[in-house]
Parts: structure tokens; C-alpha cells; sequence
């Protein structure tokens, strides 16, 4: 699917935020590759050239596409005040929330790793001993 100069339709939307979705490196802290800019910038052009389009329009529909869905949230959140009956909470209609609901849980904390037989607790132990003697 070629993306046309202009307005993008909510058809091409969809797909540029599926072809997202699939590669992690763009939107998940917790991927080892996160971090590294030039495989960040090889999963925009591989997106561009699905689209048929420049990563940078793939990039800047895709910034467009994330600040909507977080004013959506805002406004889903804000409505679930307290005193504030089901009748009276918003729900997006917005094509697109749906599609971006699996960003919702990329900053759960990760799990730690364990650094073999020092834990924290002990190593602060040890320090304190340490500065004790």
C-alpha cells in the first residue's frame, strides 16, 4: 500500500501503527535494542518501505498518531474521577485508540536481574561493616 502525499487514510494509519508494533527496537524500553539509534533507524526505513513513503513521514505520522492516542487516554482518565458515575466517563471513538492499546504496558518496571550470590542487601551489608571496622 503506497501512502499518498497529503492526508493519510485511516487504512494507511492502521497499517503504519501494525508495521510499528512489530518492531519493538521503536517502542519498548525493555528491548535489548532499544537503545541503539542506527537499528531504530533500519525499523523506519524497513516501515517506509512498506508504506512506500520516507521513514521521516513514516516518523512524523507516527508522533502525530501517539500524541493523539496519549490526549485520549488523558481524557479517558480524567473522567473516571471519583463521584463520577459510569454514564459520566469518556470512551474514545477514535479509530486508532484500539490499535495503540499495546503501548499501554511498555513501562511496567522490569524485572531485575541477579548478579550472582551478592544481592543488594548484602552488598550494603558488607559496606557497612566495612566502614564499621
Amino acid at each position: 500500500m503506497a501512502v499518498k502525499e497529503g492526508a493519510w487514510s485511516d487504512d494507511e494509519s492502521l497499517l503504519s501503527i501494525e508495521e510499528y508494533r512489530t518492531r519493538e527496537v521503536l517502542w519498548n524500553p525493555q528491548n535489548e535494542n532499544f537503545y541503539k539509534q542506527n537499528l531504530k533507524k533500519d525499523a523506519w526505513d524497513e516501515i517506509g518501505n512498506v508504506l512506500k513513503i520516507t521513514a521521516e513521514k513514516c516518523n512524523n505520522k507516527m508522533i502525530s498518531l501517539l500524541s493523539s492516542y496519549r490526549r485520549e487516554k488523558g481524557k479517558e482518565k480524567k473522567s473516571k474521577g471519583t463521584g463520577k458515575g459510569t454514564s459520566d466517563t469518556y470512551t474514545s471513538r477514535w479509530f486508532a485508540y484500539n490499535a495503540l492499546k499495546f503501548l499501554d504496558d511498555r513501562n511496567t518496571p522490569r524485572k531485575r536481574k541477579k548478579y550472582g550470590v551478592h544481592s543488594t542487601l548484602s552488598l550494603q551489608k558488607q559496606c557497612h561493616r566495612s566502614h564499621a571496622t
